[in-house]
């Protein structure tokens, strides 16, 4: 495997999407799919606790829409139509953070964030 031609696929699901992300930018790699993303995790613990110093507090910022937009290989983001954990519009704003053309966002409907893999079109 050459360094220019990787042929490395990365996935990352959840919390494992900042990590995927991140790997993507440092590593050379040939895709990447990113299942029930978020663009920030500092932003979204802070939606999820207001009243806590979530952004003091967290060593891991998983900043992934900071890393998005330095990423070469192709990118789909499969996003639950119903993700009760992760906002539809954090996800919405990290496929508009990666450069244009290289990310393609899909959403599969009637599906919650533990069940998006249950459905036929994840496949």
């Amino acid at each position: 495997m050459s360094r220019e031609h990787p042929d490395v696929a990365v996935i990352g699901r959840s919390l494992g999407t900042g990590i995927a992300v991140r790997l993507a930018v440092e590593r050379p790699v040939s895709r990447l799919v990113l299942v029930t993303p978020y663009d920030s995790l500092q932003d979204l613990a802070a939606r999820q606790f207001p009243w806590f110093p979530v952004r003091w507090l967290l060593m891991d910022k998983y900043d992934s829409g900071r890393h998005a937009p330095r990423i070469a290989a192709p990118t789909t983001l499969i996003v639950a139509g119903d993700d009760e954990i992760i906002p539809r519009d954090s996800s919405e704003q990290l496929h508009r953070r990666f450069p244009g053309g290289k990310a393609s966002l899909i959403v599969i409907p009637r599906t919650g964030h533990n069940t998006v893999s249950d459905s036929p079109l994840y496949l």
